[in-house]
C-alpha cells in the first residue's frame, strides 16, 4: 500500500507542470482591478523562479537593465562595477572596475553602449562594449542649467537620437535633458505640485506678500526613468499621489491619468516591446499596467523574514528581457530576483497586444479564456464590449461595457442601439403623435359645441376642493409666485403638516428612484449602495437643517415656527419634487454626447431650489437680503457643529460602554 502511495505521488509530480506547482506555492496573493474598480485576487500572473548569478558575489544592487538581445547589466554600488550577464543568466564581465566609486543607474542604447550613472563622482560614463571609458559627462556648464544647481546623477536613459536623460539627486526642474556631445538641452517632464482644498482656503485667506511665499513651494523631483521602443519617455516619482508614473510625448506633457495610482513609495519602472508598464514600490508590491494606464496586476510583497522568493526587503530596480522575465534587485539581499509569466498573464498580454492594435475581434478568444479564468477581470469585458461593438452586436456590446462600468463604449453602444429603433419605430411614433394631435382638436370643438367634458371637470373640481388635494397642489403656485405663496403658507395656512409629510415621503421616493434608476451613463450611486445608507444622505441633511435653522432663527429673532419651517422647506423643493422623475426618465435614453442636457437641467433644478428655499426664508422669518443670507451661513456652521457634537457623544458613549463591560467581565471572572 504504502508503495502504491509513493508511486502515485510521483505520477501526480511527472504529470502537473512546473509553473502550476510554482504557482500554488508562492508567497503573495496576485490582485487585480474588477468591473467595479476594485481591487479582488485573481490568478497568479508571475511566478518566482530563481535568482540571477547565484555564484557572483553581489552587494548592493541599485540598478538592473536589458538590451535588445536580452543581455542584463546591473549597477552594484557596493562593489563600485556593472554586472553583465548573457540572456541565459550567465556570468560574461564587470565593468568599471576602477573607475566607478557609486553606480546607481546603468543604461545600454542600440549601439551597445553602456552609460552609467555615478552619484558620488557626480559624472555620466559611457563606457564601450568592452568596458572602456569613452566619455565622461559632468555638470552642464550652460547658464541656464543653474550654477547652484547641483548635478547628482542617480539615473540615466539614451534615446535614439544619442541625447542623454539623467534623473539627478533634488533635480526639481524635471529630467536633465543632455545631447551626445553632453551640451545641455534642457529639463523635461517637470512634475507639478499638487493642489487641495486646503492650498485653496489658503491662497484665499492670505494676504498678497504671503501668496508670493506661496508660489515658492517646489514640486517633487522625479525619481527613476525608462524608454520604450518609440522613444517615449517614461518616469516615476516618489513622495507624491499626483502623476506618480507618467508617459512623456515630445512636449514632455503626461499622456497618463494624473491619478493613476496613489502609492508614494515607487522606485522605478521598466516597459516591454508592447508598452506595458512594470513598477516596483520600496514595499515589494510589483505594479503591472497596459499602455493605457489600466492596472493590470499586483504581486510580489514585503520579505517577512522567511526570505522566500517573491518577497523583498529593499527592491530598488526592475527591468524585462525580450522573452518577458522580469529581475528585481533587492539591494539588501544583494540578490535579482527572476519571475516567469504564467499562462493567465500571457492570456491578457495576447488579447492587450492585438487590442491596442485595434484588432478587437481577433482578441476576443484570448479575452474570453480570460473571463472563464476570472470572470471578474475588469478590462477583458471592456474589451470584450470592443470586440461586439466591432462586430455590430450591439446588445451585447452593451453589457459587457455595463459590466466593466465602461461608460464611453456603453454611450457609442447604446447610441447604435437607439439609432436602429428609430428608424424602426420613428414612423409609428409620428404617426401616432399626429392622430393624438387630430383627437385632441377635435374633442376640443366637439367639447366648445356640447360641453362633453362638463361631467369630468366638474369630478375635478370636486377633488381639487377638497382640503389635503388642494395643499397638495398647492406647490405648482410656487413656480410661478413663490413670495405670494410663502405668505399664503405662513398667514393662510394653505398648507399643512399632513400635506407637507405627504410631500416629503413623495421626495424619499423620488430620490431613492433617481439614485438607483438614472440611466448607467450618469448613474453616480455605486453598486454596493445600500438603501438605508441612501435614506440618511437625505434625511440626515434636511433633519439638520430644520432644526438648526429653527434654533438659529429663534435666537435672530426670526418669527418663523418650526411648523413653517418644516413645511417651508419640503415646498422649496418643489422643481425637484415635479421635475426629477422626468430626468430620471430621460437619463435612459441619452448618451454621452447629450450630457449638457441632462447636466444643464440637473443645475438648474438645484439653483431654483435653493433659489426658493432662500425666498422662504426671507418671507418666513420677515428677514432682510442681508440677515437672511448671514442666517444662512450660521445655520450651516450650526450643523457642522451638531455633526461633531453627536459623533463625540457617539465616542463617548462606546468609550464608556466598552469600560463598563470590561469592568462586569472582569468581575465575573473573578467570581
Amino acid at each position: 500500500m504504502k508503495r502504491i502511495a509513493q508511486f502515485v505521488a510521483l505520477l501526480v509530480f511527472l504529470l502537473v507542470p512546473i509553473s502550476s506547482i510554482a504557482s500554488a506555492s508562492v508567497p503573495y496573493q496576485t490582485e487585480t482591478l474588477s468591473a467595479d474598480g476594485q481591487t479582488i485576487e485573481t490568478q497568479t500572473a508571475y511566478t518566482p523562479v530563481g535568482t540571477l548569478l547565484p555564484d557572483v558575489e553581489i552587494m548592493n544592487p541599485e540598478d538592473i537593465f536589458s538590451d535588445t538581445k536580452g543581455n542584463l547589466y546591473i549597477a552594484d554600488s557596493g562593489a563600485k562595477k556593472i554586472l553583465v550577464a548573457d540572456r541565459n543568466g550567465k556570468f560574461v564581465r564587470e565593468i568599471g572596475k576602477g573607475v566607478l566609486k557609486s553606480p546607481t543607474g546603468v543604461y545600454v542604447d542600440e549601439n551597445e553602449k553602456i552609460f552609467v550613472a555615478d552619484y558620488e563622482e557626480e559624472k555620466v560614463f559611457r563606457f564601450s562594449k568592452d568596458g572602456k571609458v569613452e566619455e565622461q559627462y559632468g555638470k552642464p556648464d550652460s547658464p541656464l542649467f543653474g550654477k547652484s544647481s547641483s548635478f547628482k546623477p542617480q539615473k540615466v536613459a539614451v534615446d535614439r537620437r544619442g541625447s542623454i536623460y539623467v534623473i539627478s539627486e533634488g533635480s526639481t526642474n524635471g529630467i536633465i535633458q543632455l545631447s551626445k556631445d553632453g551640451g545641455f538641452l534642457g529639463y523635461y517632464g517637470v512634475n507639478s505640485t499638487e493642489g487641495s482644498f486646503g492650498t485653496f482656503l489658503q491662497k484665499l485667506l492670505t494676504s498678497e506678500s504671503k501668496k508670493a511665499n506661496m508660489f515658492m513651494k517646489t514640486p517633487p523631483a522625479p525619481d527613476n526613468i525608462a524608454l520604450d521602443d518609440q522613444g517615449l519617455v517614461y518616469s516615476v516619482t516618489e513622495g507624491t499621489t499626483n502623476e506618480v508614473i507618467k508617459k512623456l510625448n515630445v512636449a514632455g506633457k503626461n499622456m497618463l491619468f494624473p491619478d493613476i495610482s496613489d502609492e508614494k513609495s515607487l522606485q522605478d519602472i521598466a516597459v516591454d516591446h508592447d508598452g506595458n508598464m512594470f513598477v516596483v514600490s520600496s514595499t515589494g508590491e510589483i505594479y503591472e499596467y497596459d499602455s493605457f494606464g489600466n492596472l493590470l496586476f499586483i504581486f510580489g510583497g514585503k520579505d517577512d523574514g522567511t526570505n522566500r522568493l517573491g518577497l523583498f526587503k529593499q527592491p530598488t530596480g526592475i527591468t524585462i528581457d525580450p522573452d518577458g522575465r522580469l529581475y528585481v534587485t533587492d539591494k539588501e539581499r544583494g540578490m535579482i530576483q527572476v519571475f516567469e509569466s504564467t499562462a493567465f498573464s500571457k492570456q491578457v498580454h495576447e488579447g492587450i497586444a492585438l487590442f491596442k492594435e485595434g484588432r478587437y475581434v481577433e482578441s476576443q478568444k484570448y479575452w474570453e479564456e480570460v473571463l472563464e479564468m476570472n470572470s471578474s477581470f475588469g478590462l477583458a469585458h471592456s474589451a470584450m464590449g470592443s470586440a461586439y461593438y466591432k462586430q455590430q452586436d450591439y446588445d451585447k456590446a452593451l453589457e459587457e461595457y455595463q459590466f466593466a462600468n465602461d461608460v464611453f463604449g456603453y454611450s457609442d453602444s447604446f447610441w447604435e442601439v437607439r439609432h436602429a429603433w428609430m428608424q424602426e419605430n420613428l414612423e409609428t411614433v409620428l404617426f401616432a403623435l399626429i392622430l393624438f394631435a387630430i383627437l385632441y382638436y377635435i374633442v376640443k370643438v366637439i367639447d366648445k359645441k356640447k360641453g362633453i367634458l362638463n361631467q369630468p371637470r366638474r369630478r375635478i373640481g370636486a377633488i381639487k376642493k377638497q382640503r389635503l388635494i388642494g395643499e397638495l397642489l398647492f406647490l405648482f403656485k410656487f413656480f410661478r409666485h413663490p413670495i405670494d405663496s410663502f405668505y399664503y403658507l405662513k398667514r393662510k395656512q394653505y398648507a399643512s403638516i399632513l400635506s407637507a409629510t405627504i410631500l416629503y415621503v413623495i421626495l424619499i421616493v423620488e430620490y431613492i428612484y433617481s439614485r438607483f434608476y438614472t440611466g448607467f451613463i450618469y448613474k453616480t450611486v455605486s453598486s454596493d449602495a445600500n438603501l438605508v445608507g441612501e435614506l440618511l444622505l437625505l434625511l440626515v441633511p434636511l433633519a439638520l437643517f430644520i432644526v438648526v435653522n429653527y434654533l438659529v432663527s429663534t435666537i435672530n429673532d426670526g418669527e418663523g415656527r418650526f411648523k413653517d419651517i418644516y413645511i417651508g422647506t419640503i415646498y422649496s423643493l418643489a422643481p425637484f419634487l415635479v421635475f426629477s422623475p422626468i430626468l430620471t426618465l430621460l437619463s435612459n435614453v441619452l448618451t454621452y454626447n447629450e450630457a449638457f442636457v441632462y447636466v444643464f437641467s440637473i443645475r438648474i433644478i438645484y439653483a431654483w431650489c435653493l433659489i426658493i428655499l432662500f425666498i422662504m426664508l426671507k418671507e418666513i422669518h420677515n428677514y432682510t437680503f442681508s440677515d437672511t443670507i448671514r442666517n444662512i451661513f450660521v445655520t450651516l456652521f450650526g450643523m457642522v457643529i451638531m455633526l461633531l457634537v453627536v459623533f463625540i457623544v457617539f465616542v463617548l458613549i462606546d468609550q464608556v460602554y466598552d469600560f463598563v463591560y470590561s469592568i462586569i467581565k472582569e468581575a465575573v471572572l473573578r467570581v
